[in-house]
């Protein structure tokens, strides 16, 4: 099945009125950080008259759409909302925290309501929480292991977290739980999760979850410099094991699932990178889509607001004029 831009749609931004965060809320984008101004594809915009008087920069929602979550991506301060009513105000540990991505996901408990992941007390210490009343499912007693979590993941089905962080000094590295053990035995959290993966993925620099059968990951072989390597890693959730592993031409950053033969990269530029050989079958050089390759960005002066949409295989780049929607099909 061949994947490539269907279509792309420009939406202008005016002079003195900066983006701060992307999420998609249907067919719109959704500047929660900024108060929710909307943009439309046709161009429109509805600017929000809503503002914060605290410097939020990333946000985040619910996969119902009715929870949003905003927050200081290098801070320790966030606010969590149901459409324009604070519901509660989150924190997590203040170490290392203007180094890397606050870790945190929203996602569908068994039961239906919706629950939070996020580290309020210690930053390797993992909690999941009801949205609305804070009320801790992951109540224990002991010490976690030794992991900066970040840039956490839920499988669609909500059986899978993934923790896309870091350890010292520093390593970038990811953790995978299952959910309902997570809910049954909390405890599992505070074991190191270590996945069986090759040494070609060294250093796992990202992940994605590939519908509910698989793990996609890129990362580095740890070579020497001239010998380093940029390698890509399909793990199968049902067998727990890596079934492929390919090479790709370039680094790969922050990436998206696009179908069970594509992923896109966001490192410099939106590429469409072919799983099977890791080759990049399309670039968008046009868009800069930033330098992000790890949960620590402290050191990367622009990080455009990007906004995924892997279930209909969009993605959304926002630049100092407008955002570029890019349609793949």
């Amino acid at each position: 099945m061949n994947i490539s831009e269907k279509k792309r749609f420009q939406i202008p931004l005016e002079d003195g009125h900066p983006l701060k965060s992307l999420c998609w809320c249907g067919d719109e984008l959704v500047d929660w950080a900024t108060g929710g101004t909307r943009y439309q594809l046709d161009g429109t915009v509805v600017r929000s008259r809503f503002y914060w008087g605290y410097p939020f920069d990333r946000a985040i929602v619910s996969p119902n759409g009715e929870y949003a979550v905003v927050y200081e991506v290098l801070g320790t301060k966030g606010l969590v909302f149901q459409g324009r009513k604070l519901i509660r105000e989150i924190n997590r540990s203040y170490y290392h925290a203007d180094v890397y991505e606050y870790p945190i996901a929203v996602f569908q408990l068994p039961d239906g309501q919706t629950g939070i992941i996020h580290c309020p007390d210690e930053y390797n210490r993992i909690e999941i929480e009801e949205i609305v009343s804070g009320k801790r499912l992951t109540k224990r007693e002991g010490k976690s292991a030794d992991f900066f979590h970040s840039r956490f993941q839920v499988s669609l089905n909500s059986e899978f977290l993934l923790s896309a962080g870091w350890v010292w000094h520093p390593l970038d590295a990811v953790q995978l739980f299952r959910i309902p053990d997570i809910l049954r035995h909390p405890t599992v959290l505070d074991k190191y999760a270590e996945m069986n993966a090759p040494a070609e993925l060294f250093e796992a620099h990202g992940a994605v979850f590939q519908g509910n059968e698989s793990l996609i990951m890129v990362g580095d072989n740890g070579g020497e410099p001239g010998e380093e390597g940029h390698f890509l890693g399909r793990y199968n959730l049902r067998n727990a094991r890596v079934d492929l592993t390919t090479k790709m031409q370039e680094q790969a950053g922050t990436i998206m699932s696009v179908n069970a033969e594509y992923i896109m990269g966001f490192y410099e530029c939106p590429k469409l990178i072919e799983i099977a050989s890791g080759k990049i079958v399309q670039k968008w050089p046009e868009l800069n889509s930033g330098k992000q390759n790890s949960s620590i960005i402290h050191h990367i002066d622009e990080l455009p607001p990007l906004a995924l949409d892997s279930n209909h295989m969009r993605f959304a780049v926002a630049g100092a004029k407008g955002i570029t929607v890019i349609q793949l099909g």
